[in-house]
């Protein structure tokens, strides 16, 4: 491959696949198709595809091989994925009980901007969250499963506490609910945010150019990644990064991050699934955040 179309690749691939994933989901929204005929098949066809983008152009060698993590990685991303899609549900049902009084949703809008307001909210509902995780005692404990992994690739992206994934999307599904927000923008914002997320942790040489300005992409997230816990105060955002530099919490990084990622402040934390979902619960002297200093 030559040098030209190895930076047109390393250029087109996010704005291609991502702006794909959302210009669907918008699309089946507007045409009012149910969102289990056409969700559920945009999120396998991204998974897709961003599997093949690992093995093929990856960011990292390194960070193809398992390093006895995958297991635990699986088993987080199916219990998160469950969660995240139950919301949905959940939101359906919620949304017909709640009706049609006191609606000030702005649903003379398009389709498409609703989605947008909805995936706005969400987004910032996700980066309170958080950004709180990184210093409040307990959220940091369910927080701290995330920052783990010795490798940062997309299966990881779901690496959350089961606790942590419900109290991370309850603002945004509150408030949207309250709005009245039709569910079909709120299933749709939560798929944009589910792809993003693949995107944010994907094992894929990408780039963006000055769009890291606006999107919480995998080169601005990686520096979120790295071993000490005050490397990583910063660059919260799930989708944007807007949010990051409106509240001053962008990490001032440039270029690539260090491959040698994950959380030695936390050195007795468990590596299976079970003991991280045990872990936060235990009866011991909470650790303070952030104890160790340079």
């Amino acid at each position: 491959m030559t040098a030209i179309a190895a930076r047109v690749l390393r250029y087109s691939i996010y704005p291609v696949v991502f702006g794909g994933a959302v210009v669907a989901l918008i699309a089946g929204a507007t045409h009012g198709v149910p969102y289990a005929r056409f969700g559920p098949i945009v999120l396998l066809t991204s998974t897709m595809v961003i599997i093949a983008l690992e093995r093929w152009w990856p960011h990292a060698r390194a960070w193809q091989r398992d390093q006895g993590d995958a297991a635990t990685d699986v088993l987080h991303l199916v219990g998160n994925v469950v969660v995240s899609q139950a919301s949905v549900a959940g939101f359906v049902a919620l949304r017909g009980i709640r009706g049609e009084q006191f609606i000030v949703w702005p649903s003379h809008a398009s389709m498409a901007l609703q989605i947008v307001f909805a995936t706005l909210l969400v987004d910032l509902g996700l980066y309170a969250v958080h950004r709180a995780s990184h210093g409040i005692g307990f959220l940091w404990k369910l927080h701290a499963i995330h920052h783990s992994p010795r490798r940062v690739y997309w299966v990881n992206g779901q690496r959350r506490h089961l606790v942590h994934e419900l109290m991370e999307g309850t603002p945004a599904l509150v408030v949207l609910l309250a709005l009245g927000a039709p569910a079909s923008a709120y299933a749709c914002a939560i798929a944009i945010v589910t792809v993003h997320l693949m995107f944010q942790h994907g094992n894929v040489d990408y780039r963006v150019g000055p769009l890291r300005h606006v999107f919480a992409v995998a080169e601005l997230h990686r520096w979120h990644h790295q071993r000490l816990w005050r490397d990583v105060q910063g660059n919260y955002g799930a989708i944007l990064s807007i949010w990051d530099r409106a509240f001053g919490t962008a990490l001032q990084k440039q270029g690539d991050a260090p491959l040698d990622v994950g959380m030695d402040d936390e050195p007795d934390l468990p590596t299976d699934w079970a003991g991280q979902q045990l872990w936060p619960f235990r009866r011991r002297r909470a650790r303070e955040v952030g104890r160790q200093e340079a």
